[in-house]
């Protein structure tokens, strides 16, 4: 059956817009996994101070025992979690850029393509591209822009966190300095996630200069 002159843009839609959602499933996985964490936080809690006798062994608390497991479970799990958002975050933010960019430079792209590797999108090293010139009098253009700044920022601080904790001496680091280095890097999702959505307005917004096709073969 031939292609329907619609074809492209709408299957272009619903791939962004696919990861987008699941993006928004991670993201929304993560604050239930932060809220379960945070349950389990000794410091909150205070568990139950009765103690017992393990046999061969010395006493210990069960309930902080129990406390402390949980916790290191939902950590786990947490952590987990934000890498999954933070990877499908970052290919809607970078997937959405490039089929604007193509649908920019008259292309007809019919699907986001991104590489995939271990289960994780292969988000490209360079930053975001830079689409202030191309989307023109577009009233969301310069929040787009200012989004691109965001995510490049917490991608330079991301990258510098983890080169930090390569090193086996940290002393010579302040540890203030580090925690709140760590928690910039960590919005990064969140950061990418906020681009990802302007970029999918900016798209929608550029399809609607697109949706005809250039030429009779194009129709077919």
């Amino acid at each position: 059956m031939p292609q329907t002159t619609h074809a492209w843009f709408l299957s272009l839609s619903d791939s962004v817009h696919a990861l987008g959602a699941a993006a928004r499933e991670y993201r929304m996985a993560r604050q239930t996994a932060q809220s379960n964490s945070w349950s389990y936080d000794l410091t909150r809690l205070g568990p139950e101070v009765g103690a017992m006798r393990v046999v061969g062994r010395d006493h210990i608390r069960p309930h902080a025992d129990s406390v402390m497991r949980l916790k290191a479970i939902h950590d786990r799990v947490e952590t987990q979690i934000k890498g999954l958002y933070e990877n499908a975050a970052l290919a809607y933010a970078y997937g959405t850029a490039a089929a604007v960019n193509a649908v920019l430079g008259g292309g007809r792209p019919t699907h986001v393509e991104l590489g995939r590797r271990d289960d994780s999108y292969e988000i490209p090293s360079d930053p975001l591209p830079d689409l202030q010139g191309a989307l023109g009098p577009y009233i969301g253009g310069p929040n787009l822009v200012a989004l691109r700044e965001i995510v490049t920022e917490h991608q330079r601080v991301d990258r510098a966190v983890r080169e930090i904790s390569f090193y086996e001496d940290l002393s010579d680091y302040q540890s203030t300095e580090l925690t709140d280095a760590s928690k910039y890097a960590a919005g990064l999702a969140d950061a990418a996630y906020q681009y990802g959505e302007a970029a999918e307005r900016a798209l929608h917004y550029v399809l609607t200069g697109a949706k005809a096709p250039r030429t009779t073969e194009e129709a077919s």
